[in-house]
C-alpha cells in the first residue's frame, strides 16, 4: 500500500505539473512582445478622428510592405467647424507630427521646433501632411549607425517587422496656447515581411 500511495502522488504531482505547464496559451501577435499600450493601439486602428473643429484621417493605401520597399502614408486635416475661417498656432516644423515604433526598442519619437506660427483653414477645406521622419538619437548609441542612416534617407523603409505609425495634430486653438491644446490622433499597423 505505501509503495501505491507513493506512486499514485507522482502521478498526482506529474498531471498538476502538466496542466500548470500547458494549460495557459501564450497570445499570439504583437501584444506578446510589446509595451502594452502600443499592443493595445496595434490592435485596434484609428484611422479617422472627429473632434471639433477638425476631421484628421490617416491616409495609406497598404498595410503590408516588403522589407525596403517604400512605405507611403500622410494624414489629413479638414476644417469642420461653423466659422467661415479658423486660425490654429503651433510649430513652424509639423502642425501634424509623427511617430513610429514597434512597441520594444525601435523608436522614432517625432519632434518639432517650438516657435508659435498660425496657419488658416477655411470651412470644410483639407490638407494634407506628408509622413516625415524626425527624431533624433545620441552619438554613443550602439545603433547610431542605423539611426544616422534611416533619418538621412528620406523614405520610409523599415526592417521586417510589425509596427505602429501614428499622426498627431501639434497645434493649439487659440494663440494663448495654454489649456487649448488639440488633441487629434491616428493610428495604424504597419507590417514589413521579407
Amino acid at each position: 500500500m505505501n509503495r501505491l500511495s507513493g506512486l499514485a502522488l507522482l502521478w498526482l504531482a506529474a498531471i498538476v505539473l502538466l496542466i500548470a505547464c500547458g494549460g495557459e496559451e501564450r497570445p499570439e501577435g504583437p501584444s506578446s512582445t510589446t509595451n502594452p499600450t502600443v499592443a493595445e493601439r496595434m490592435d485596434n486602428p484609428k484611422l479617422v478622428h472627429k473632434g471639433e473643429p477638425f476631421e484628421m484621417r490617416l491616409n495609406v493605401e497598404k498595410t503590408t510592405y516588403k522589407a525596403g520597399e517604400p512605405i507611403v502614408l500622410s494624414a489629413s486635416l479638414t476644417y469642420t467647424g461653423d466659422e467661415k475661417e479658423f486660425t490654429v498656432w503651433g510649430s513652424s516644423s509639423a502642425k501634424v507630427g509623427f511617430t513610429l515604433t514597434d512597441g520594444k526598442d525601435f523608436d522614432m519619437d517625432g519632434a518639432s521646433t517650438s516657435d508659435l506660427t498660425p496657419m488658416k483653414f477655411a470651412r470644410g477645406e483639407t490638407m494634407e501632411f506628408p509622413f516625415v521622419k524626425s527624431g533624433g538619437y545620441s552619438s554613443d548609441d550602439p545603433d547610431a549607425e542605423f539611426w544616422r542612416a534611416f533619418y538621412a534617407e528620406k523614405e520610409l523603409k523599415l526592417p521586417a517587422g510589425q509596427y505602429w505609425i501614428a499622426a498627431h495634430c501639434n497645434f493649439s486653438l487659440t494663440q494663448d496656447v495654454v489649456d487649448s491644446h488639440y488633441d487629434g490622433d491616428v493610428y495604424t499597423t504597419i507590417t514589413v515581411v521579407e
